[in-house]
């Protein structure tokens, strides 16, 4: 059977036709025809261009919420890189990279032997995955089960990546798409069930408060925080005139992103001010104050809400001044400077985010604007 012709292979046929039958005609004709075919021959190769743009416009491993541009990952999860992506093409989903970056970070910061932390998917324990390319392998051969499985919904299936498979079922069966509700409800209803076991601890001060201490309610936030377009936020986010946090004159620390004090490589999720136990610390801006207590390596830690996705947090305060749905003006006093958790001299660490515990934003331009 002859090979099919192009579009364009056709259009040069039908011209060199044309010429030949209308040669009695003269030159005048033979141009005009032949202007009339190479028209043609522009149309159908514009026309093919536009299909090609619109039905590849629709990208069938986009899935849904995916960040754009490469994640910010610890030089130990970046050296994967090339790995995951050779392991993604082989579903042709090399477009998801950078979400299993951010996984790999969340999941391990890269380290170990089986950074993806896929020994339970695969054998239903840990310890079985004994080096990083079967972790690779495994966990991208997962990943994308499981996305396909969530039909696409990246949320949903980062979640289900972190709880298990069953997950996905109970979505489906109340409303069909991920919500940060249903991730809560989920495990609820799972460590009421397995609580006996005492294989389960709430990581976050916010599963204690919805007693959901099965797998991590803030696991999605967790991930897409590493990727431009979720840690991307409105400059507006905080906006207007805010006080100073510290009572002196600020001076940084530590600034907010990657840096290494003594444990590797780490994601500083805040900035540091200086001060002194003498001094005082302030709520930058209105708000209701949703979390004054202890908690971890932030020590003494308050946590203001000033907007449905606006947050700022004081953390390593000596006291804490205020309490849990009181009302602050910007300006008031919500403890004393301190060197309380993980710290390593008198210091405020503070943060400003889209969410109670991620949802991360460099502090410095919303404190230190251009004149």
């Amino acid at each position: 059977m002859p090979e099919p012709r192009s579009k364009a292979q056709l259009a040069k046929t039908a011209l060199k036709l044309a010429l030949l039958k209308y040669n009695p005609i003269g030159l005048q004709a033979k141009l005009i025809i032949a202007g009339s075919a190479l028209a043609i021959l522009i149309i159908l190769i514009f026309t093919a261009g536009l299909f090609s743009m619109f039905s590849n416009s629709d990208d069938s491993s986009s899935g849904v919420g995916v960040g754009v541009g490469p994640a910010s990952v610890s030089p130990e999860v970046a050296q994967y890189r090339d790995a995951i992506s050779s392991e993604l093409a082989k579903y042709e989903m090399e477009g998801q990279t950078e979400l299993l970056l951010a996984l790999m970070m969340q999941e391990s910061g890269g380290k170990g032997n089986d950074p993806m932390q896929a020994s339970e998917s695969k054998c239903g324990s840990i310890g079985c995955i004994t080096n990083p390319d079967e972790s690779i392998s495994h966990g991208v051969e997962h990943f994308v089960s499981v996305f396909k499985s969530a039909k696409k919904d990246v949320k949903l299936t980062l979640q289900s990546y972190n709880f298990g498979s069953g997950f996905i079922d109970y979505v489906l069966k109340n409303g069909g798409a991920y919500t940060k509700e249903l991730a809560i409800s989920f495990s609820q209803l799972q460590y009421q069930k397995l609580a006996h076991t005492g294989l389960y601890k709430c990581s976050r001060p916010e599963a204690i408060q919805h007693n959901a201490c099965y797998g991590d309610i803030g696991y999605v936030e967790a991930v897409l925080k590493y990727l431009p377009s979720a840690r991307a936020g409105s400059s507006a986010m905080i906006a207007g005139d805010m006080a100073a946090p510290v009572s002196n004159a600020m001076r940084v620390t530590s600034n907010y992103g990657w840096r290494n004090i003594g444990a590797g490589p780490e994601h500083h999720d805040g900035i540091d001010l200086g001060c002194s136990e003498a001094d005082s610390i302030h709520t930058v801006k209105d708000g209701t104050i949703v979390y004054a207590g202890t908690y971890g390596g932030y020590g003494n830690v308050v946590t203001v809400q000033h907007a449905a996705n606006s947050f700022s947090t004081y953390a390593h305060l000596s006291r804490i001044s205020v309490q849990v749905n009181q009302k602050v003006e910007g300006g008031n006093q919500v403890g004393m400077c301190g060197n309380t958790g993980r710290s390593f001299g008198s210091h405020l660490h503070f943060e400003i985010k889209t969410q109670m515990w991620g949802g991360y934003m460099d502090p410095a331009p919303f404190l230190f604007k251009e004149a």
